[in-house]
This record gives structure tokens, sequence and C-alpha cells, in this order.
């Protein structure tokens, strides 16, 4: 498939390797040098960046280190400039340029799909507020961009490890606005039930797939594929790491069996924060301590108090708090004058601003004079989390 038709040289690294000359399919019996090949795909990854001959020599010939090596270089770098066409005819100069030491290929961005996937990422991004319909124009660009997996073809390729790994965060966050979109902007739930459960064939065990999927279920009204849905779910997690589903995913199907806006035709939670007990607070604790071990993803908690304000006062706090956070965020009334907010996916960093975005809120709805105490706890000091969080659970 042709990336842009006015390209003379177009290039495809999203799934299995394509080099279209004059749109025309150069096939792999052309390249006399799969030096000249991986050359061409390495600089092709860097979006125009240079790459010195050292680099380049490590990269094709990494236990060949001699005198010939610069000699080897030449001559796969010859290859791959017989293969591209200069982009103004015989006389302009080879897309593949050389100077002081370094190499690198100089092309439109949109002769590139990858550089092309983030534009249409990037863009889907910026403009999902702003201008949703257009966003989501962006997201099905995108879509259509991603074949595959960053050369699919060269899994066993050590330097792709990292694009591969990239991109393909990049394509799910893709498919997760994609599949919002299609519910708040066209209310198309079945296209985005569709995309979500494709994506899945990708990832079984990407969890905001499995919410975005179940909100179109839900939305759409059809019930019953959601708790089966569900049901997948909470089975998959619970064979293969022996985890709970998230706050986020719960409360979606909660809200649902209580009948919440069944009226709506487009269901929608609440604002604010899921509301817990502390029985669930201390399961969400421990769930997400196993998760850390197997994902990395770090978790904070706030800890809010003030002996003074009053427990009516703090009923008044915790309201004005539950509807300022994000869903996935969670809120409990631990004690009379204590309120504990968990923070999933939200480093030590994020927990701050969160904080002092709190603290500003209480100050301007309840003044200074009763000031609130506040302790930060972030699953990137574990020890210290646990430590504060067992003399919490006690109390």
């Amino acid at each position: 498939m042709s990336i842009n038709g006015l390209c003379r040289v177009e290039i495809g690294l999203l799934g299995p390797f394509s080099l279209r000359v004059d749109d025309r399919e150069v096939q792999s019996e052309a390249w006399k040098s799969k030096k000249a090949l991986t050359l061409l795909k390495y600089l092709a990854s860097r979006h125009g960046q240079k790459a010195s001959s050292d680099a380049l020599i490590e990269l094709l010939w990494p236990d060949q280190l001699d005198v010939y090596s610069q000699r080897n270089l030449h001559t796969a770098v010859w290859f791959a400039r017989r293969i591209l066409p200069a982009p103004n005819g015989a006389k302009g100069e080879s897309p593949l340029r050389y100077s002081h030491g370094s190499y690198w290929l100089e092309l439109e961005e949109s002769c590139v799909d990858t550089i092309l996937f983030e534009s249409h990422a990037r863009k889907s991004r910026q403009l999902e507020t702003s201008n949703p319909e257009m966003a989501l124009f962006h997201c099905e660009a995108a879509l259509k961009v991603y074949r595959d997996d960053f050369l699919s073809d060269e899994v066993y390729e050590d330097w792709t490890i990292p694009y591969r790994e990239e991109y393909r965060e990049v394509y799910f966050q893709v498919v997760v606005r994609a599949a919002e979109l299609l519910i708040r902007q066209r209310g198309d739930f079945n296209e985005a039930v569709q995309l979500c459960r494709t994506t899945l064939k990708r990832d079984p065990y990407r969890e905001e797939l499995y919410h975005a999927a179940l909100k179109a279920l839900i939305s759409g009204r059809r019930f019953v594929e959601a708790v089966n849905l569900y049901k997948q779910y909470v089975q998959m997690l619970q064979d293969e790491f022996g985890l709970e589903p998230s706050p986020a995913i719960v409360d979606l199907i909660s809200k649902m069996k209580e009948g919440l806006d069944e009226a709506s035709p487009v269901p929608k939670a609440p604002g604010g924060a899921y509301v817990c007990s502390r029985t669930v607070l201390r399961s969400f604790f421990e769930t997400e301590q196993r998760r850390l071990q197997r994902t990395g993803n770090h978790f904070s908690a706030l800890v809010i108090g003030n002996s003074e304000a009053g427990e009516q006062k703090f009923l008044q706090v915790f309201a004005v708090l539950q509807s300022l956070l994000r869903h996935s965020d969670v809120i409990c009334h631990y004690a009379p004058t204590m309120i504990v907010v968990f923070l999933p996916a939200t480093g030590a960093f994020g927990a701050r601003i969160v904080s002092a975005k709190i603290q500003e809120t209480l100050e301007q709805k309840f003044g200074s004079t009763a000031p609130f105490s506040f302790l930060i706890l972030s699953s990137e000091e574990l020890d210290v989390l646990q430590k504060e969080w067992s003399a919490i659970a006690n109390t």
C-alpha cells in the first residue's frame, strides 16, 4: 500500500519492511547486499538523525572491527544508493547523505510510515478536547498506517526492540483514544467494541482495552456481553497474575448493575473518583502491590487529615475532593477526620501535583484558617509506604 503517492521513495517500517520506488515495490531479490538493506532500515528508523560511521560498523559488523570495516561500510552504502533514486532525478543528490563522518537518510516526513504514524497520533492527542471529530480522523489515519509491529520480520534484531515497544505503546494509546471518541463523538458503539476486540488479539492483557470495550458495550446497552467480557477479564487476571480488576473497571460494572443512567442512550458514570469502604481500599493496596511486582507501574496515596475540622466539615471536604479527582482514582472516608485518596498509575511527582491542586482547592473552599495535613505515600519508596500504610490500616 502506498503511503504517499507524491514520494519517489516510500519506506514502511510498521510491519514487514517495505520499499517502494516510483510507486513500485522493490522486491527483496533486488538487494545484493543484506548489510545495505539493514543500513537502510536503521537510518530510516532514526528520522533523519545522523549516525556515525563507527556506530554503523558496530551495528553491521559487531564481531569484525578490523581495517576492512570502513571499506565494507562504503560498499553497503554504495549498494543502498543504487536502489534509492535521487528526489530530483539523475542529477539530484541521493537521499542517503554523508557529511563529516556521519550518514543519514533525508526524505520527506510523509514518505516514512513511522513518522506519519507519530504525526497522526500526536495530532489526535492534541485535538482530542478542542476538535474531537478531527482527533478521531487522525486516530483512524494512524491505525491505517500501522500495518503491524515495527519491523515484524526482524524480531530477533536487538536494535529493533526499543522501537517496537515504543510504537506498540503509541498504537494502544491511539486505539483507546479512538474507541473513546467513537463512543462520545459518533455514538458508534459497535465499531468501538470491534476495534477493542481486534486489538486485544495483539495483547490480551491490556487493561485499558477491556475498559474501553466495556464502556462501549454498556453505552450500547449490550449488558449481557459486557458481563461476559468482564468475567473473562477477571478470570484471566486471576489465572495469569493472581490480581483483582482495577477500581475503574469494577466501577463500570457496578454502575451498570445498579442500573444508573438506564434512561440515557449513552450511559455516563458520575464525575469524580470511585468511592469505596475501608475494606475495599485495603484490597486495592494489596492488589496494586502485586501489580507493581509484575508491571513496575507505581501508585501513590494521599492521606488528608484535620483533627480540628470536625466530622461534618470533613463530609463537605470529602464531597469536594470526590468530584475533583479522576474517574480512575479511589477515595475513602477512612476515619471521622481522615480521608485517603488512592492514585493508581501515579508516581511521587504526580502525587505531589495532585496534592498541591487539592490544597489549593481546599483553601479556596474553606479558607486557610483550618489547615489540613497531607501525607504523600508512593510505591517509589515502597518500604516507607508499607510502614506508614500498616500504621494507618490498624487505626
